[in-house]
């Protein structure tokens, strides 16, 4: 997923809405480039993303599908946690806090509004298709690439993560235009209870 400028210089930016966004999706769905482009929009934001967070770990990490399993969950709750905690830390400075992080099901969703709390939370999953999130994939460059099978997060995440949030399909929609809909839309349909 290739993205335009940002904007261009005689677009005016928005206001930041209160609270915090989470965007979510598979590999491939265009989490880091929509959400560089959505935080770019505003007045005032601050990307946070969960792949930087992950790197963080120098030795001793284990992806979010990898083994052990209980160790997998740990530091993706790890992770999840202090990206909650710079959130919180942007919001109380004025700043929207625009996460980037893979949220696989809703107990990791329901403790990163724990975390956030009181601040409302604005939850999006980009769900391109399947098919796409692989072809986008593979179109990356080599050393960004995801390399395992990633199908078994696709069952997740519709099993447990239905009917929460906004679901986006991104599917024909170019970064710029899904970026544009994320911004104008998700306060209104993206709002977690």
């Amino acid at each position: 997923m290739t993205a335009s400028p940002p904007h261009s210089p005689l677009d005016p930016l928005s206001a930041p809405p209160p609270g915090a966004l989470i965007v979510t999706g598979l590999p491939g769905a265009g989490k880091t480039t929509v959400t560089l482009l959505v935080a770019a929009r505003y007045t005032r934001s601050a990307r946070l993303d969960g792949d930087v967070m992950a790197d963080f770990i120098v030795n001793g990490r284990v992806s979010v599908v990898g083994e052990p399993r209980d160790e997998s969950r740990r530091q993706l709750l790890l992770r999840a946690r202090n990206l909650c905690s710079l959130a919180g830390n942007f919001a109380a400075a004025g700043f929207l806090p625009v996460i980037d992080h893979v949220v696989p099901n809703r107990d990791v969703l329901d403790a990163m509004t724990a975390w956030l709390a009181p601040l409302p939370v604005h939850f999006v999953v980009l769900a391109p298709s399947l098919d796409t999130c692989r072809r986008r994939n593979a179109e990356r460059a080599p050393e960004t690439q995801v390399h395992y099978d990633y199908s078994g997060l696709a069952d997740e995440m519709d099993r447990s993560l239905a009917g929460v949030g906004w679901w986006l399909d991104s599917s024909a929609q170019t970064p710029d235009e899904t970026a544009a809909d994320v911004v104008t839309h998700a306060a209104a349909k993206a709002a977690l209870a």
